[in-house]
């Protein structure tokens, strides 16, 4: 368990000792006081040190640059490696004589920056001419090696950066389709199976939905490459994003904790874009062959009934709420199939996504405030909001003079901002106090 975590059990647990009669009201003040204290000077010390070995990293690479044309290829391979086995030294040290495992961290990152810069220099020696791209990507696997080989979090979600910006580089600026990438998140999903690293954890799913994004950027899609294509793969993505958050939402992994609020927050953006009247619309049908699509919506529909099938069966709430859970869940996968199968070329679907993404929010809100979840909580009423100022927009921006349109608009905001802070603030006290009865 890292630090944050046993912080939070710690001050969970506390209640009941007091109850107890094992710490006093003051002690327990103490004791939290105390370990806040040490975590703000850990994470100083942490912030630092990785910090300083990014500081270091930028001034070596700086001053090889600047000093490029004066050294011989012997000279500069030979400078390169001293400079990777100077930082793997480093971090031998701080883990064993010194036992400074922030410093360490900070020397496995400076080890991670060293080895790009090992790739760039080298290939500039020889004149490497290589699609570029595939130098990023080389990079990426060289930082996923180090936080494998020596645990490190710091390396891992350098890796992972890396690995955004390899995806990045090929599907929207090369519009390639980056499938290697698949392999290379399988391959970081394993670390991060067996460790506690919740910063890496919510890399690895930015990095997986930015790969799914990434799609929408290429020129083509198959055979099936024109706008409504597209609007298509998007249902089905989203779909598939709301599949894995239900499989996250059922697991206490501490992997799936960390994952499962990004992918919520995906999942409600697709419905939200769908409760838009115009949004796809006014796209012309497709003529293209239809298989490929019922099969792809068959595959991402088993993931997506497994990840319900498995958070309703772990669920602690009641039947008549589990059950208004399940038609839910299968009113959004029933709107989303009629998205990929029957373009929509009317605003009429729109009424019906308008009505279920309020239903959605609701049980959202509701599943958290039963499992004392904050982020699901704040996730329901920020959705609630910008649902609230979409319509606002899409029904009366033609209808009222600009001016009253404004003023309007800032009142209904202001009172109904107001009202929803309260009433989230509310929310949350009750879950702490909730909490507290729970552990009392």
């Amino acid at each position: 368990m890292n630090e944050r975590g046993f912080a939070k059990r710690l001050a969970q647990e506390m209640p009941q000792w007091e109850a107890q009669g094992w710490v006093s009201a003051a002690g327990r003040q103490a004791i939290l006081a105390d370990l806040a204290a040490r975590q703000s000077k850990l994470a100083w010390a942490s912030s630092l040190a990785l910090a300083g070995a990014v500081l270091l990293g930028v001034g070596v690479i700086t001053w090889f640059a600047a000093h490029w044309n004066e050294m011989s290829k012997l000279t500069k391979l030979v400078l390169v490696s001293l400079a990777l086995i100077a930082s793997h030294a480093g971090n031998g040290l701080c883990q064993t004589r010194g036992a400074m495992p922030k410093l360490a961290q900070g020397m496995v990152l400076l080890s991670v920056l060293f080895f790009g810069a090992a790739i760039m220099l080298v290939g500039q020696i020889y004149h490497i001419d290589a699609h570029f791209p595939d130098g990023i990507a080389l990079w990426a696997v060289g930082g996923l090696a180090t936080a494998w080989l020596f645990a490190s979090q710091p390396a891992m979600v350098a890796a992972l950066g890396l690995a955004a910006l390899w995806t990045w580089t090929e599907q929207f600026d090369y519009h390639v389709m980056n499938w290697p990438l698949l392999g290379f998140l399988a391959l970081a999903a394993l670390p991060l199976l067996r460790r506690d690293w919740p910063i890496a954890a919510r890399g690895w799913g930015g990095l997986l939905l930015l790969w799914l994004a990434g799609w929408h950027a290429q020129t083509w899609l198959g055979p099936f490459g024109d706008a409504q294509a597209h609007l298509r793969l998007f249902a089905l993505q989203v779909l598939g994003v709301a599949g894995l958050w239900a499989l996250a939402q059922a697991s206490t992994h501490p992997f799936a904790r960390a994952v499962r609020g990004d992918l919520l927050l995906a999942a409600l953006f697709g419905a939200f874009v769908f409760t838009f009247p115009d949004f796809g619309a006014r796209l012309k049908v497709s003529p293209g062959p239809l298989l490929p699509w019922v099969v792809a919506l068959g595959a991402v529909a088993a993931i997506y009934a497994a990840g319900v099938l498995r958070m309703v069966a772990g669920s602690e709430l009641p039947a008549p709420r589990r059950s208004v859970g399940v038609a839910l869940a299968a009113g959004f996968a029933l709107l989303l199939a009629v998205e990929v199968l029957a373009p929509r070329s009317s605003g009429v679907p729109a009424l019906f996504w308008n009505a279920l993404f309020l239903g959605i929010l609701y049980w959202v809100g509701d599943l958290g405030i039963r499992h004392g979840d904050r982020l699901m909580v704040n996730r329901a009423f920020i959705g609630f909001s910008l649902w609230v100022a979409a319509r606002y927009f899409d029904t009366f921006w033609s209808l009222f003079d600009r001016a009253l349109f404004f003023m309007a608009g800032g009142i209904l905001l202001l009172a109904g901002g107001g009202w929803l802070e309260r009433r989230r603030r509310a929310l949350l006290r009750d879950l702490e106090h909730g909490e507290g009865r729970g552990q009392s």
